[in-house]
Formats: C-alpha cells, sequence, structure tokens
C-alpha cells in the first residue's frame, strides 16, 4: 500500500531564517528536524519530493527541505486520522520548530519538531 503516516527526517547545516508561505520568517537552528506527515496515496512520491531540493514551493514542508537534506523517513501505521496523534506523541519528547507548520488543516499547534544537533 502506497499510502499513510510518515515522519521525514531533515538536516539542517547552518542556522537559517526562512520564510514558510504565509506562515511568515521563522528562525531555523542548525539541527535535526522531524515532520509528521501522511499521504492518502503516493506516499513514495511525496517522500520523494520532500527529498528534492529544487521544486515548486507550495507545502509547509517545501519551504524547509528546499533548504534542507533529508535523511529518510520512518513509516508509520495509520490513516490521515492518526497523523494529529503521532504530533502529540512528537510533543513530549521535542520542541515544535514553528508555531501551525504543517497544520494548516488541523488544530493543532503544529507538524515540525526540532530534535536538536546530531
Amino acid at each position: 500500500m502506497d499510502s499513510g503516516l510518515y515522519i521525514a527526517v531533515f538536516r539542517l547545516d547552518a542556522d537559517r531564517r526562512i520564510r514558510v508561505g504565509r506562515l511568515g520568517r521563522f528562525r531555523f537552528r542548525r539541527g535535526v528536524y522531524l515532520y509528521v506527515g501522511t499521504a492518502q496515496r503516493g506516499r513514495d512520491a511525496r517522500l520523494a519530493r520532500h527529498a528534492r531540493r529544487d521544486k515548486p514551493l507550495r507545502w509547509h514542508v517545501d519551504y524547509l527541505s528546499a533548504n534542507a537534506t533529508m535523511l529518510g523517513a520512518i513509516l508509520v501505521p495509520g490513516g490521515r486520522d492518526g497523523e494529529c496523534r503521532v504530533a502529540a506523541e512528537l510533543a513530549r519528547l521535542y520542541p515544535r520548530a514553528a508555531g501551525r507548520f504543517g497544520a494548516s488543516d488541523c488544530r493543532c499547534a503544529g507538524h515540525l519538531f526540532y530534535a536538536g544537533q546530531w
């Protein structure tokens, strides 16, 4: 099945200020970021898009992934209804990196987390 939840893992090599669409500018520290997402279909293609730096900037994650290296992804069992639950669990472990990032279609505080400098 080519659908479901994922946690995309990105590494940013230097501190950057990045404009994230209409959300505005955010300071992103050097380090590793975890982004919780879901794909109703085409998860493999979605992850391949996240890994490319050269692309039209359409979704919040595009603005980060155009500046960072995607290290890989963790595939998580479940569908779209589990995306916010996974984000809530990560929020217990890591700080949110940018308010409302990746959460324009839900009530979450955000789906991007800063995991520190590895």
